[in-house]
């Protein structure tokens, strides 16, 4: 296996940030994907939760340089 480059200090600490927060909108959509029975206020917490770790990834990728428009994060 090829050995992981080093990442700059910034880069590193947003790639780590984008990391973790991908893993709680993992975590708080997988029992929705799974067909778990949630009531629809939990249902609909999980949604906003998960949309807002993935608009804070959006930004830190921005942020580290990708081509995402700031004014479509919302």
């Amino acid at each position: 296996m090829t050995k992981p480059r080093t990442w700059p200090n910034v880069a590193k600490t947003q790639r780590d940030q984008s990391a973790d927060k991908a893993m709680d909108g993992i975590r708080l959509l997988r029992p929705l994907v799974n067909g778990e029975r949630l009531d629809r206020t939990e249902v609909l917490r999980r949604q906003a939760r998960a949309l807002d770790a993935f608009r804070h990834i959006a930004w830190l990728l921005h942020a580290a340089g990708a081509p995402i428009r700031p004014e479509d994060l919302g």
